[in-house]
């Protein structure tokens, strides 16, 4: 039995139609739930050109060549059992861990499947395709910067976690989270950041020291959260 070429494409077109149908867009995003004012104008930026979640993409990818970028490393010890610690991580609400001196939460966008989640709202822990939008407080909150980036690995086997900062943001690059069993009820968490921006002077004397706060804001929350004590901490 022959199919026409119209029933083929009608099929095609039926398929299509039901990859999309659910799909939420960025203009389903609720702004008024949304506090932050820089991170509202931000994702109307998004939205001139992107529609689907599914248009947002990361800068970078897992395993990409970042030998020319810029490269921050800082190293925490806490104590504590490593595989609590490790899911005390995963577990976090992001209203959390992403609220602090230097940092405010503003929304999250999960790709697979398609959510929004608001500040305060429940959420199932730390996932690929997820893509947190937050707010840096600069100059002791004189100044905001947005910006957004994207779950690309959770690696639970090699108990790494790692984010890039989405495609338009003012800098593109990886950061990675891995946690690793220091023996006698210790941890070691290392956080590696590579990044890149079109000025090579915002990446040698902004970025690095405006970062290692941001970094040690998200620590210390976390340490908050699960009652850890740090051990140790160094660059």
């Amino acid at each position: 039995m022959k199919i026409g070429l119209k029933w083929v494409a009608l099929i095609i077109i039926l398929i299509l139609n039901i990859q999309t149908f659910g799909q939420l867009m960025l203009e389903d995003i609720k702004m008024d739930h949304i506090r932050q004012k820089k991170v509202r104008k931000y994702i109307s930026q998004i939205e001139i050109e992107k529609h689907f979640f599914s248009d947002i993409h990361p800068s970078c990818y897992r395993g990409q060549d970042m030998s020319s970028f810029s490269k921050n490393e800082m190293t925490f010890f806490l104590n504590g059992n490593f595989e609590d610690i490790w899911k005390g991580y995963m577990a976090a609400s992001p209203s959390d861990s992403w609220n602090g001196r230097k940092v405010s939460f503003g929304v999250l966008l999960q790709k697979f499947p398609n959510k929004i989640f608001y500040n305060r709202d429940p959420m199932d822990g730390l996932a690929t395709g997820q893509v947190y939008f937050l707010n840096l407080k600069v100059m002791k909150g004189i100044y905001n910067l947005p910006v957004a980036f994207e779950i690309i690995t959770v690696d639970t086997i090699q108990k790494l976690i790692e984010f890039s900062y989405i495609e338009g943001n003012k800098s593109s690059g990886i950061q990675q989270i891995q946690f690793l069993d220091a023996g006698s009820k210790q941890t070691k968490i290392m956080h590696i950041s590579y990044f890149k921006s079109d000025s090579d002077f915002r990446d040698r004397w902004i970025y690095p020291p405006f970062h290692k706060k941001i970094v040690n804001d998200f620590h210390r929350n976390m340490r908050r959260l699960l009652n850890l004590k740090t051990v140790k901490s160094k660059e």
